[in-house]
């Protein structure tokens, strides 16, 4: 074989590695681009992800929220509870002040007349803390319930007017000779409760 003809071939082999090399560069390449794009994606999607479960948690939190200043109002306004911390929790009728309980619920009826609330009705209402679905039955308050709690803090002025009315029937029971009503029993409380109503002494205070 002449030189010339070596050279030839050598010059072919050296263009045809050149061509192999940047096939290979080409495909390697595609492979880091791919690659990258993938980690991207994958860190684009974990991006949504965790966004989607910040909003979720700040979801529950502002729902967690709502549900304990709900059961924080009911609390107070009825008497449920008189530790502050526990009053974001649910609460029955056996937790609470039962004789403040009925106090109130009187103050409320003696004070405006365009809502009553019977006791009965109440003790009824929260004698579950869910319904038959299992949620809260707070969020399906009776309406009565409502005007009730609505009442106490705007007009009864966040418990200002059963404080007073409290008084009153104190005084009421101290002039009769009748012990404290937190020392009565309960049935004893809403007898005498009737019987404060109807006593003429205490007919300019109810209507005041």
């Amino acid at each position: 074989m002449s030189i010339q003809r070596k050279g030839r071939t050598l010059i072919k082999s050296r263009v045809s590695a050149t061509g192999h090399e940047r096939i290979f560069v080409k495909k390697k390449a595609t492979f880091i681009i791919c690659i990258i794009s993938l980690l991207l994606i994958g860190v684009i999607f974990y991006g949504i992800h965790l966004n989607q479960l910040k909003e979720e948690a700040k979801k529950e939190a502002e729902e967690k929220r709502e549900l304990e200043l709900l059961y924080y109002d009911q609390n107070t306004a009825f008497a449920l509870c008189y530790e502050p911390k526990k009053r974001f929790f649910y609460h029955g009728i056996e937790d609470g002040d039962k004789n403040q309980f009925i106090v109130n619920i009187y103050a409320y009826n003696n004070a405006q007349s365009e809502h009553e609330l019977s006791s009965d009705e109440f003790i009824d209402y929260i004698s579950e803390e869910y319904d038959s679905e299992g949620k809260p039955k707070i969020y399906s308050q009776p309406s009565n319930v409502k005007e009730y709690i609505h009442w106490y803090n705007t007009d009864g002025q966040k418990g200002k007017v059963v404080h007073d009315y409290s008084i009153c029937f104190g005084a009421y029971l101290m002039e009769k000779g009748k012990p404290n009503y937190w020392e009565m029993s309960y049935e004893e409380v809403v007898a005498n409760l009737e019987e404060f109503q109807k006593d003429p002494e205490y007919i300019a205070f109810m209507n005041g």
